[in-house]
């Protein structure tokens, strides 16, 4: 079963999703980084408070047995009330992180404390030394308390604040890799539809049936591309119907009017039988005339698969079906060799030479010249078209095998050289073009040179 593959616009909507569900993750523990820290800094706020109310209460306590202040005394009472109203605060918050904590030593130190304070309340001033040791020692301890939890503290934010900052740097390089990853993917699935519009545009302009699947949102363009090309297509068919018909009607009407004449002759009949005989023999030859030239045009349209063709004779046909289009202004030298052979379907050859032909003849707007020669090169055959026409731009040389594109100011669809283009590559050849404005233009044309034995080793390979 095969799984229906996701339109461009859903795929890119998902991918959207997702960098959204990204974003509202990093905020979420954005979030709880912050409410950690803002807790731990809380924690350590209520710790300072602690040792600052533990130091008051040790200053309070030796003043007062220095100078048995009872000021002093009442001071020492209130700060040591804060002190363990804020231990039982972060009592939970001390089990819970700091483990090494003797909790029960602590709690006997405070609970020893306020004993003392309470029988220091009873006796009088002079009285009071005999606690003083006690209540020192239970000071000192609650004190080393207070301040050994302070720099835990101290450094347990400090850890914190350090695994915060390495969390948020590799949570940023993972965001950066993720969005960087996210953008290429982007970036490929685009240009992998730009790249499938593209493949089947090619399809449509080399004529290749094979079907691609196009993203759903390009498929009104492609259609729309491919009703515009055809109707140009059709269009310079049709023109170059037109011109071929004309052509042939030019080398059809001569033997036609000599059959015509020869006939309207032979109805006297005081003619000898000598001259009738000649007649005769002249009908023989004009009607074998017009039949070879319907059978090249027949032969010409024929759908005919790749075979040994002299390039010669193919070239002479072309020229001779195109005969009546060529003005009697412009001259044709041909110096073709009659022993070469290349490997293809001859109609699609003589396609390419009667658009090189018919452009030619019209870059040529007075007397001129075409020039056709070819040669063989190593492996290859090369044919050289060259005209003493108007010549192409130089700024639009590199273009002009585009389909659509045309240096003609009028009549131009800009199909011939791009069919031509694609036939050749077809045969597995290449064409390139040099030219010059009022001196003409070269069209250079190069076929493989293929044997016989290969054209066959290469049919049984595909064979099996």
């Amino acid at each position: 079963m095969k799984h229906k593959k996701l339109s461009l616009k859903l795929q890119l909507f998902i991918g959207y999703l997702i960098f959204i569900a990204f974003i509202f993750l990093i905020s979420f523990l954005f979030w709880r980084f912050s409410a950690e820290i803002e807790k731990e800094v809380g924690y350590g706020e209520k710790i300072s408070e602690f040792l600052e109310n533990v130091l008051e209460m040790r200053r309070y306590e030796k003043n007062y047995f220095l100078y048995h202040n009872k000021e002093d005394f009442e001071n020492l009472e209130k700060y040591f009330l804060k002190a363990k109203n804020l231990f039982e605060i972060l009592k939970p918050q001390l089990i819970e992180f700091n483990t090494n904590i003797k909790i029960e030593k602590i709690e006997k130190n405070f609970a020893s404390y306020e004993d003392i304070i309470k029988i220091l309340k009873r006796l009088s001033p002079e009285k009071i030394y005999i606690l003083e040791k006690r209540i020192r020692e239970h000071g000192s301890e609650i004190l080393k308390f207070a301040e050994s939890i302070k720099r835990e503290e101290k450094t347990v934010l400090l850890n914190y604040i350090r695994s915060t900052k390495k969390f948020f740097l590799l949570f940023g390089l993972f965001l950066s890799l993720f969005t960087l990853t996210g953008l290429l993917l982007w970036y490929k699935l685009l240009v992998d539809s730009l790249n499938t519009l593209e493949n089947e545009i090619k399809n449509i302009l080399s004529g290749n049936s094979r079907k691609v699947l196009v993203p759903p949102e390009f498929r009104h363009f492609v259609e729309t591309f491919k009703k515009t090309y055809f109707t140009f297509l059709e269009t310079e068919k049709l023109s170059s119907l037109g011109k071929l018909l004309f052509s042939i009607a030019h080398e059809i009407n001569n033997p036609l009017s000599n059959i015509s004449t020869s006939i309207e002759i032979l109805k006297n009949e005081d003619l000898d039988e000598k001259f009738k005989k000649e007649l005769f023999n002249d009908l023989e030859n004009e009607i074998e005339r017009t039949k070879n030239i319907i059978h090249s045009v027949l032969d010409f349209y024929k759908v005919k698969e790749k075979t040994f063709l002299n390039l010669n004779a193919c070239i002479n046909n072309t020229i001779h079906l195109l005969k009546g289009y060529i003005p009697s202004r412009i001259s044709l030298k041909i110096d073709v060799p009659k022993n070469i052979e290349i490997f293809g379907n001859k109609s699609q050859i003589q396609q390419i030479f009667i658009n090189l032909i018919k452009n030619a003849v019209e870059a040529i707007k007075d007397v001129g010249e075409i020039e056709i020669k070819a040669f063989p090169d190593k492996d290859k055959v090369k044919i050289i078209v060259k005209d003493t026409g108007e010549g192409i731009p130089k700024e639009h040389l590199s273009r002009i095998f585009e389909p659509f594109f045309s240096t003609k100011k009028k009549g131009g669809y800009g199909i011939g050289l791009f069919v031509v283009y694609n036939l050749i590559k077809e045969h597995e050849g290449n064409i390139w073009v040099e030219s010059e404005i009022n001196k003409g233009t070269v069209f250079y044309i190069e076929f493989p040179l293929k044997q016989r034995d290969e054209i066959l080793r290469e049919d049984l390979y595909e064979t099996l």
